[in-house]
Formats: structure tokens, C-alpha cells, sequence
């Protein structure tokens, strides 16, 4: 999933493209690219010590579990949603079909969305489609006459009912300018069978009708989905003009609905300067800046729930927390700073988010995040790039509060 295009708990939880233009460039779009500066200037902000002195640590172990040499080579996006109690569903954006050869990228093709099934945490498998040709092809994409353009699938959650996952719509608007690639809208997938094997899915596709997408900014909900008391907690990103006093560059928003009822829109509320209404328009920001891709979870050692998020494409992984899911939130610290912005093979770095069902110590955040280049055919030469990168976070007593930790 795009690090550039915006979208988007009480105590106890019980949830543990292709083309010669750059894809992910091309996800620059001009409103875009605000979110990212919006990011530099909060590093500028933050400008802490040393990254030695930072709490996160890389996880090569957790790397090495999907990095594979043919087939499935390489994507972004990486979400992450427990199906079963020892099985992950991972959603990945785009995504490299292809070899890994002689240090390189080989025979490869960029497709928009893939996903793989993980049981515990072995080596997951991964599902993409195929063409009449028996080309590799996206997992999902829009259904006839529905929509046009591509889907990036972003976060989502497994109810009694279904597997429901919400996707961004991407369209292409110039092949030939690394910004002609735009959001155009916000859909819910509904799989009614999610035990099947994934090729025999029966998957619903609705629009989402809270989402509103112009040049200077957007509402998208669903970039992060979390289970509590009954209900379940949509939070999404809103970054139009009119939302900016309170959301800064892109404000963190929260949608709620009844677990019972997550597929039937007419019963989500938006928060809104702490009132839950039926209203989507008025929904005010929980706190400012938040990347363009996130994840909300419960850190049980510190009672607090923790934001995870990238500074737009700056290397850097910010958290916040909050003793509520609706705040107050904390100012947002710097956690990591991704090594791979000092290579020589100009990187950028983006899309940070945790995935709690994988956290091995109550203080701990296990966080993804991926490395790109800004000349497309480096992803070729420099196969090290764009895997998802895992970091492992802790947070002891000394972050149990709404402050920031100082270096």
C-alpha cells in the first residue's frame, strides 16, 4: 500500500501496477505529497538523539520468513488480520511476481495486490490471480461494471458473520508522469467463506459511502479496524481543506458499529468532538498528522492503546498513545529510523504499522514498514528493497504516559 495516499480502543480487547511510470511515485499525488511534507515537519519537531538510542530494533528473523526467491518476490502495503487462532490473513499492495537471480530482480512483474496465508509463524503462502494467458495478476479487482481502476487493500477484521476488508481505489491518469496515479475511491470487501482456500473466495465488493476524495485532500476510512466491547472501531485518515485546523495534514478519524451489524453502513457512528453521531462530514480528528497508512492496537503492559505510523516518507516510525480509544492521545516519539534511507541506491521509507497478534511480550510492538526507491528500475538492482521490514518495539513502564520518552 501506498506510503502517500491518505485514508485511512475501554481496556481488554479481545482481538491479540503496473507500467514504466514508478508506482509508488506515482502514488504522489499532489494532496499526497502534503501529507508527506507535513511529516518533515514534524521530524523537525521531533529531532531526537542518536538512532542507537531509540527502542526499536530490527528483526531480520521475522524478515527471512518472507523473503522468497521466486514467485511471490517483494511488496508493500503489509497488513495484517487474524482469520483463526493460528492462522493470519496478510494483504499486500503492490506486489513482484517473479525471480530473485544473481542478486537481482529477474523475469519480474509489478501487479497491484496480493495476500498470503501464514499458520503460526512459519513461512506463509501466497495467492495472486492469473491471467487467460497464465500471467501473474492482482488477487482482487473491481468487479464488471462496478468500478475501474485498481484496488490496494488496506486493514479490515473476521466477525461471526464474514471477512471483511476495506480497499482503496486507484486509478492511472498520465502513464508517463510519476504523479498520474490518483485515488478515486473507498470499498469493503465481504468474503463469505473465509475458511475456503482463497482462489474460492466469494467475495462481495461495496463502495464505501464515507468516503470523499477531491485534488486538495480526502476522508477514507479504513486504514485501521480494532475489535472492543461489541463493537468494532473504524479509523480512517482526513486530510480536506475544512478538516485541517484540527487534523493538521491528515487527521486521524474513528468510525464505530456494532460488531453484529459491520456490513450494514446505516448503523456507523463518527466521532465528533467526543459525541458519536450519524453525521461522517462532521467527524473531527482525534489527533493530527497521521500517516498514510497506520495501525491502532492495545499494549496491555502499559494499559495504553499505541498509533504506529510513518512520518510520511522520512525513515522515521513515530507512535502515539492513549489510555482511551478516543484519547486523549499523546504527542507522537520517535521508535526506529529505517537504515535503508543511508544506502547508496536513493530510498525512501514509509507505511509503518503494527500487528499485535504477533507481539511476544505485553510491552512489545511488532512493526512493518516498507523501503523503496525513488528510480523504479533500482527495485531491480537492489533486490534488498521493497520486502516488508519488521522492527520489534518495547515500551516499558517509563512510557506509561502520554509523553513522549526522552533520549
Amino acid at each position: 500500500m501506498s506510503a502517500l495516499a491518505s485514508w485511512t480502543v475501554p481496556i481488554g480487547p479481545t482481538q491479540n501496477a503496473r507500467g514504466l511510470a514508478h508506482p509508488k511515485t506515482s502514488r504522489l499525488s499532489r494532496w499526497c505529497l502534503g501529507v508527506a511534507l507535513g511529516g518533515l515537519a514534524l521530524v523537525l519537531v521531533l529531532g531526537r538523539g542518536a538512532a542507537s538510542e531509540l527502542t526499536g530494533k530490527a528483526a531480520p528473523e521475522w524478515d527471512a520468513v518472507f523473503q522468497r526467491r521466486s514467485g511471490w518476490i517483494g511488496a508493500d502495503g503489509d497488513y495484517s488480520i487474524p482469520l483463526t487462532t493460528n492462522t493470519t490473513l496478510w494483504l499486500y499492495s503492490d506486489t513482484f511476481v517473479g525471480e530473485v537471480k544473481d542478486g537481482k530482480r529477474k523475469n519480474a512483474v509489478m501487479i497491484h495486490n496480493s495476500i498470503a496465508l501464514q499458520q503460526g509463524t512459519n513461512r506463509p503462502e501466497f495467492f495472486y490471480g492469473r491471467t487467460r494467458e497464465g500471467k501473474a495478476d492482482s488477487f482482487i479487482k473491481p468487479a464488471h461494471g462496478l468500478a475501474d481502476g485498481y484496488f490496494w487493500p488496506t486493514h479490515g477484521i473476521r466477525t461471526r458473520r464474514a471477512l471483511y476488508f476495506f480497499m482503496v481505489q486507484v486509478v492511472t491518469v498520465k502513464a508517463d508522469d510519476p504523479f498520474g496515479f490518483k485515488v478515486k475511491d473507498g470499498w469493503l470487501a465481504e468474503v463469505a467463506n473465509p475458511d475456503s482456500p482463497p482462489p474460492e473466495w466469494r467475495i462481495t465488493q461495496r463502495q464505501v459511502p464515507f468516503t470523499r476524495v477531491s485534488d486538495n485532500g480526502a476522508l477514507i476510512f479504513g486504514g485501521a479496524v480494532w475489535r472492543e466491547g461489541g463493537s468494532i472501531y473504524v479509523f480512517g485518515g482526513d486530510s480536506r481543506p475544512e478538516s485541517k485546523g484540527e487534523g493538521g495534514r491528515n487527521g486521524l478519524v474513528v468510525a464505530r458499529v456494532p460488531e453484529d451489524r459491520f456490513g450494514e453502513f446505516g448503523q456507523w457512528r463518527f466521532l465528533a468532538k467526543d459525541n458519536w453521531q450519524q453525521d461522517f462530514e462532521k467527524a473531527t480528528p482525534v489527533f493530527p498528522n497521521v500517516g498514510s497508512e497506520f495501525s491502532v492496537s492495545w499494549l496491555p503492559a502499559l494499559k495504553r492503546y499505541a498509533a504506529v505510523y510513518s512520518d510520511g516518507i522520512f525513515g522515521r516510525i513515530l507512535v502515539r498513545l492513549a489510555p482511551a480509544i478516543t484519547g486523549p492521545w499523546g504527542e507522537a516519539f520517535e521508535v526506529y529510523r529505517c537504515p535503508e534511507m543511508n544506502w547508496p541506491t536513493k530510498a525512501f521509507c514509509y507505511a509503518a504499522k503494527a500487528h499485535p497478534e504477533f507481539a511476544e511480550n505485553p510491552d512489545e510492538l511488532l512493526i512493518t514498514y516498507a523501503a523503496n526507491a525513488w528510480n523504479f528500475w533500482d527495485l531491480f538492482s537492489e533486490p534488498r528493497l521493497y520486502w516488508p521490514r519488521f522492527v520489534r518495539v518495547r515500551l516499558g513502564p517509563s512510557h506509561d504516559n502520554d509523553s513522549p520518552p526522552r533520549p
